[in-house]
């Protein structure tokens, strides 16, 4: 997958420059501002990203449709609508949707950008004639996007219109993008997109390239609540930058808390000087309901205030393939495994991690994230106190709104370790199946893990 990604993304850039019009002059430097159009759909209607600088690639919601529509896999049932109050007068509104589909999610985005305000037509002698001007950008598209056991891929196509006065035109444009991503306890992830490819667009007479960009980055989950963001951009207009970023989520209850934003964006520090490089913001969550806002300063022209609110219900879209006689994509919390007589915590972790990674591989578990699981277990371990270790493990699935958990045990004998893994319905706190995997040193645990992971997604 990783080699058809680049072979499609050089494919395409050969093409641009075998068809003059695709890319502006001297395409991919600073000799190239101000040479293409559609400005509008250089930065995405959606207030976390702009607290963020731009940075988001690897971050999966409805509103990462016009950034890396790849992260709309992991958006399931959900809508988010933003405003945005930018210099000059003029304003932008958003809106997504996102649905899981049988196989996938659907999305589809809109943004539409007023810049009518404060433009009147002049008369012969330079004079205002009081009759304003009717100006706008406008995008809509829909895309579909897959989330498997270790990667994310989406596409979009937008159509793009822009009208000045009585001069309009219009295009078409392609968004794709990869998100890849290890089972725990891997603590990164990557993503590679591009997007606003496409034809350039007529307005009057005159014509000019798409705003093409380019991008990679990484999510570097510094601990369970605070993620470090580190992103390269190659625009089609601008010579190649970086952004740098962080959001930190600070929780009251299992589903809703508080975050904090901000980020450097080298980009804008090349065209806005020092105190435009930055950008911050913060946003509320309450369970499925999101609010968030953004400062984002442009030097001399003024500052952007963004506002974005989001809901999502039915809970995260389902991975891709489903374990049979189980429900589609159920999911799935790993509780942590006890060790015997002979075993250590940090082998019991260690097992428990890979048993977890395993189960991610197979595609066919949605597994709760370990950062929700340690706060729900910090906010509830002395309620866990003297139940048994089926009833605590669907207690903390109940608590984290999954339908299944796992708890399991690790023991050691003359011949070696001996790793028992339970499967727990968590409405009736039942085991459903129940899995035991040898190990004869720990260099093996991966191994047994994996012979575990088959057993209890057969």
């Amino acid at each position: 997958m990783k080699s058809f990604f680049f072979l499609l993304l050089a494919f395409t850039l050969g093409a641009g420059r075998a068809h003059s019009g695709i890319f502006p002059k001297n395409a991919f430097t600073d000799d190239a501002r101000g040479l293409a159009g559609a400005q509008f759909l250089k930065v995405p209607p959606s207030a976390r990203f702009s607290a963020l600088a731009g940075s988001g690639l690897v971050l999966g919601a409805a509103d990462s449709f016009f950034l890396n529509p790849a992260g709309t896999a992991a958006a399931g049932r959900s809508a988010a609508v933003s405003y945005e109050s930018l210099p000059e007068g003029s304003a932008r509104t958003g809106l997504v949707v996102a649905r899981p589909l049988r196989e996938g999610v659907f999305s589809a985005g809109l943004i539409y950008n007023d810049l009518s305000a404060g433009l009147e037509k002049l008369d012969g002698a330079g004079g205002g004639s009081g009759a304003g001007i009717t100006a706008y950008d406008a995008a809509v598209g829909a895309g579909w996007a897959r989330r498997s056991g270790w990667w994310d891929l989406g596409f979009n196509l937008k159509y793009i219109r822009s009208r000045l006065d009585s001069a309009s035109g219009a295009s078409v444009a392609l968004d794709a993008g990869l998100v890849f991503r290890e089972a725990p306890p891997s603590r990164t992830e990557l993503a590679l997109a591009f997007r606003n490819f496409g034809p350039p667009i007529k307005l009057g007479s005159e014509s000019a390239p798409l705003p093409f960009e380019a991008g990679g980055g990484i999510k570097w989950k510094y601990s369970p609540d605070f993620n470090i963001l580190i992103e390269g951009r190659l625009p089609s207009d601008h010579s190649p930058y970086l952004a740098f970023a962080g959001e930190w989520f600070l929780p009251y209850s299992p589903r809703s808390g508080f975050f904090l934003r901000s980020g450097m964006n080298f980009k804008n520090y090349d065209d806005h000087g020092f105190m435009g490089a930055f950008a911050g913001g913060f946003g509320l969550k309450f369970g499925g309901a999101a609010i968030d806002y953004a400062f984002s300063p442009y030097g001399e022209l003024g500052a952007a205030h963004r506002m974005t609110a989001g809901y999502a219900w039915g809970g995260a879209p389902p991975p891709a393939a489903a374990a049979p006689g189980l429900r589609p994509g159920p999911l799935l919390a790993v509780a942590a495994f006890y060790g015997e007589a002979g075993v250590t915590e940090t082998e019991a972790a260690v097992v428990r991690n890979l048993v977890e990674a395993e189960l991610g591989r197979t595609g066919k578990f949605s597994l709760v994230e370990r950062s929700r699981l340690d706060f729900i277990l910090e906010e509830n371990r002395l309620q866990y106190s003297g139940f048994t270790a089926e009833k605590s493990s669907a207690e903390l699935g109940r608590a984290s709104g999954a339908q299944l958990a796992l708890f399991g045990s690790v023991s050691r004998d003359k011949d070696g370790y001996q790793i028992t893994a339970r499967l727990v319905d968590v409405a009736s706190s039942v085991i459903l199946r129940s899995e035991t995997a040898a190990a004869a040193e720990d260099y093996l645990f991966r191994e047994a893990s994996r012979r575990l992971a088959a057993g209890l997604s057969r």
